[in-house]
């Protein structure tokens, strides 16, 4: 009696188990409860859940990454409108038909259309600034108090991860965006250039010119680091400058003109004076106009291949999407066809279970009933 009664108890615990498994897939849908039911599946699940999740966060990533772009995109746009409502003015203002009064209007419109565009140049997507180089924390463009327009930025792209291991360039810097390349040099060429301009060599490293000698050009590294290279300037005809690239293989030397300066020349000229405030003549004004409508033809010529740039960083991008979206969905897929359990399968365990069950009980009530005379005899 003693021993049926323990091979029963057994028999219970083995039948409360298969009832909890199968309890634990029919409200889940997965297979296994805890990893030591089945190691090699489990090993399965892990492997897969870890490429979901590395997955998903490529897939966050770049939909915010994307979701900037677009902003950027957006902003370059306006940046193009706004510079082809100031060449439409210069026009105007270059005819003799247009009063001082007139000038004066225009001015006044210009002035209004710098603070625009400083806005739009600062532009920023969820508290970073889409146009400053690698670091987003910080403003791109700062103004003075005396109305000067710098960059702050690098030059360097903020590199954003698209697939394991794999990273693309974002966006476009605000030295690329508001700076048009005034001059170029190749290897052994003459650079010319102004002492506000931006010198940057083929590598995108900047010359800084040794100011108030002016006789230098330094060279500063993607971090804004000093180095120990120089070159030569020829100062005899300030305030235009010039210095000789080097002779290697692949050199290319920008002098990159603040489109803000143009601007603020321009308005200048308006107004009839120079930049210094002093009064000027008609005659040296319209030649300011007439320079400037030039200069603003070639600002807008730099932010449209800056545009273009950025236009096809944005594909990128939106291929990456796509294609980390598709795996992700793989994934998935994958995961359920490892984890999900088989539903029909276990609906039939469960019947075939909550009959063992009917049958084992039925055995212990008849058990129960029986006298220990019974048993004797």
């Amino acid at each position: 009696m003693i021993n049926q009664t323990e091979q029963t108890i057994y028999r219970l615990s083995n039948l409360d188990a298969q009832q909890q498994r199968i309890s634990y897939q029919m409200s889940t849908g997965k297979k296994l409860q805890q990893g030591s039911d089945d190691s090699v599946l489990y090993s399965r699940e892990v492997l897969v859940d870890d490429k979901i999740r590395t997955y998903e966060g490529l897939k966050s990533q770049i939909e915010r990454t994307t979701a900037q772009n677009t902003v950027a995109d957006t902003s370059m746009s306006d940046i193009k409108k706004i510079l082809e409502y100031v060449k439409a003015e210069l026009i105007k203002a270059n005819t003799a038909t247009t009063t001082e009064d007139g000038l004066n209007s225009i001015a006044v419109n210009l002035a209004g259309m710098k603070q625009n565009l400083i806005d739009l140049a600062n532009t920023q997507v969820e508290g970073e600034y889409v146009f400053t180089g690698s670091d987003s924390s910080v403003k791109p463009f700062e103004e003075d108090s005396n109305g000067n327009v710098t960059y702050v930025g690098n030059n360097k792209l903020r590199r954003v991860t698209v697939e394991e291991g794999s990273y693309r360039e974002r966006g476009v810097t605000g030295l690329d965006m508001m700076m048009y390349p005034s001059s170029t040099a190749y290897k052994g060429e003459t650079l010319s250039f102004g002492e506000k301009d931006r010198i940057i060599d083929q590598d995108g490293n900047e010359w800084k010119l040794n100011i108030p000698t002016n006789n230098t050009l330094t060279k500063y590294d993607l971090d804004g680091n000093v180095t120990t290279e120089t070159l030569a300037v020829d100062n005899s005809n300030a305030p235009i400058y010039t210095a000789t690239a080097p002779t290697t293989d692949g050199t290319k030397f920008e002098a990159r003109t603040n489109i803000f300066n143009v601007l603020d020349d321009v308005v200048n000229a308006l107004r009839r004076v120079d930049s210094s405030g002093n009064p000027i003549s008609l005659a040296e004004a319209r030649t300011g106009i007439a320079n400037g409508q030039n200069k603003i033809s070639s600002a807008y010529d730099g932010v449209n291949v800056a545009h273009a740039e950025l236009g096809g960083r944005n594909r990128v991008f939106e291929v990456s999407l796509e294609r980390v979206s598709s795996k992700l969905t793989h994934y998935n897929i994958l995961s359920q066809q490892i984890s999900a359990v088989d539903l029909s399968k276990v609906a039939m365990e469960a019947k075939s279970l909550e009959l063992t069950y009917t049958a084992l009980y039925s055995t212990i009530n008849r058990t129960n009933q029986l006298s220990l005379v019974n048993f004797l005899n």
